[in-house]
């Protein structure tokens, strides 16, 4: 308590003597301000004035404290400035000071709409979802508001990064960087509900076990992909000719598990062996000892020289021998 008494006598003084001996130099405070950069600084605050340029300049550095946030405020009493002003060290004699009983300190800021960050974002996702996604298949929807943020005077850029991936079947989270002045200033976590929509085969009629698939009884339909189990078909020419495994009825999604290519050889059928090596093609004719799809490799034997050999089922009476280019 003596301490601060002494501070305030001493300020006192000083003002004391710079209504009397005054030296040129005028310092007017204004009741409010508005400040940039981490300080507080003099000449933020008033308006110094005098011949003595370098003084004017240096008083005008003084720093009397840290600068409130962007866009918010800070209020100086009369007595707390002088103590400020005392803390600094510098001397005050011959200076005419004009002081308000407060002063209203603001931080100097602009601000970035909360559409600007959602923007960001969404161009980010778009940006992963590639460009073989049309604009119409995707549906992009912010969960939660997004509001305006304040930011410090200077130039801003706004980044955004999808850490994770992007996730039809959960929230995709967003975080959106703003720097100032090439300085980070905050980073805003986003979060969004992302939708992809796509052209899926679904079973057009009734599809009972061992049907093969065809476009009778297959069609597309337009479906959120983020809600359909894994493996989902989306090109009909895949699966055609392929067996169903099981009954489906009308509208249900077709998927990998659900089909199997249809046997094209039955165990016992007689085939047309292949074989082709050097531009040299020979055939022999064989019988097939196991089911063969198309591209399955399976067991024949050769009928002339009774020979058990693996083979390539091409079509539905053809097989093609394994072969191997000699280097001889």
């Amino acid at each position: 308590m003596f301490n601060k008494v002494c501070v305030l006598m001493v300020l006192q003084l000083w003002f004391m003597m710079g209504s009397v001996f005054a030296e040129g130099i005028t310092i007017v405070v204004s009741p409010t301000a508005t400040v940039t950069g981490t300080s507080i600084t003099l000449g933020q605050l008033a308006q110094i004035s005098g011949d003595d340029t370098a003084w004017v300049e240096s008083l005008g550095r003084l720093k009397l404290g840290n600068a409130p946030s962007p866009g918010s405020r800070v209020v100086l009493t009369k007595e707390l400035l002088r103590i400020r002003l005392a803390a600094t060290g510098s001397n005050f004699s011959g200076i005419v000071w004009n002081i308000p009983d407060v002063i209203t300190v603001t931080g100097s800021s602009q601000w970035i709409s909360g559409q600007t960050l959602l923007d960001t974002a969404i161009t980010a996702i778009k940006g992963q979802v590639g460009s073989n996604v049309s604009s119409d298949d995707i549906v992009i929807t912010p969960i939660g508001m997004t509001k305006d943020l304040t930011v410090p005077m200077g130039t801003i850029e706004v980044t955004a990064d999808v850490p994770y991936g992007i996730h039809y079947s959960m929230s995709t989270p967003v975080t959106v960087a703003v720097s100032v002045n090439g300085q980070v200033f905050a980073k805003i976590p986003l979060t969004f509900d992302i939708k992809l929509y796509q052209q899926v085969a679904v079973a057009a009629d009734q599809i009972n076990p061992n049907d093969l698939l065809s476009t009778a009884n297959l069609r597309y339909e337009r479906m959120d992909s983020g809600r359909l189990e894994a493996g989902y078909v989306t090109d009909i020419n895949k699966v055609l000719g392929w067996q169903c495994r099981r009954s489906l009825k009308p509208g249900m999604v077709i998927t990998d598990s659900m089909t199997v290519k249809s046997i094209l050889i039955k165990r016992g059928a007689n085939v047309n062996i292949v074989a082709r090596l050097n531009g040299v093609e020979v055939t022999a004719v064989g019988q097939a000892l196991q089911d063969g799809m198309e591209g399955q490799l399976i067991r024949v034997q050769n009928l002339n020289s009774t020979r058990i050999i693996s083979a390539t089922v091409l079509d539905g009476t053809t097989v093609q021998v394994l072969t191997y280019k000699s280097n001889g």
